[in-house]
């Protein structure tokens, strides 16, 4: 018998070594498609997490409450700023016949225009005027040194309506008269306060008049729960007689 010389597996047919990586690669491939579609389908967890998780966070605080809330419009009845130690009973006066705002009798009042806006108003402008005594005693003599930033309260039978001052002027008695519709107009002023006095005596009399002007906050809220006391006391409150 004739020996017959060994011949190596064709290449592509089984035990070939062709095959053998072939299939080497073939699990590679596999493991590596099956490792990509594991981190696909955690990336659509992951992302549907971050989703169900956005939908689950708590939403941002709300902010505080205002330190503030309106108050009902009521005619005023006493005037602090207790930055020049101002404390004054508040009455009701009228324009004369020439149209002058005179200010009470009794230099210790003061007195609200009552045909200017009431405390709590939200349009126009609350107009409180008071004597300037060149001798001491006047309600408002402090009224010059007022800064801005200075908080002025006016108390009404419904509560304690706050001012906060914005700008102080003064004018002659001429620029008064010019400016008395923006001074003392009731067309506008967003619930406004003014504050009017006479300054700059002469030896004789007071050449200008000093006026304060304050924007409306509201009723404080800490005083809120003490209304009832004050409205008592208020209305026991005694206010000298005119005169």
């Amino acid at each position: 018998m004739t020996d017959q010389p060994a011949t190596d597996p064709a290449p592509g047919t089984p035990g070939a070594g062709g095959g053998r990586l072939g299939s080497f690669l073939d699990g590679f491939l596999g493991r590596v498609s099956s490792t990509l579609a594991a981190v696909s389908t955690a990336l659509l967890v992951l992302s549907g997490g971050l989703v169900v998780g956005g939908l689950v966070l708590p939403s941002e605080e709300p902010p505080p409450p205002s330190p503030y809330r309106s108050l009902d419009p009521a005619d005023p009845v006493l005037l602090l700023v207790p930055s020049v130690d101002i404390e004054a009973p508040v009455v009701p006066v009228a324009l004369t016949e020439d149209r002058v705002l005179d200010p009470p009798q009794d230099v210790v009042d003061v007195g609200w225009w009552d045909r200017s806006a009431q405390p709590g108003s939200e349009t126009g402008s609350t107009v409180i005027a008071g004597h300037s005594v060149h001798t001491g005693g006047g309600a408002l003599d402090p009224l010059r040194g007022v800064r801005r930033g200075a908080v002025v309260d006016v108390r009404t039978a419904e509560g304690t309506m706050r001012y906060l001052v914005q700008r102080k002027k003064v004018y002659d008695k001429d620029e008064l008269a010019v400016n008395a519709v923006s001074i003392f107009g009731q067309e506008s002023g967003r619930g406004r306060l003014v504050l009017v006095s006479c300054t700059d005596w002469d030896g004789t009399g007071y050449a200008s008049n000093v006026v304060v002007y304050a924007v409306a906050l509201g009723e404080p809220r800490e005083g809120a729960q003490a209304r009832a006391t004050t409205a008592s006391t208020q209305g026991s409150a005694r206010i000298p007689d005119a005169g």
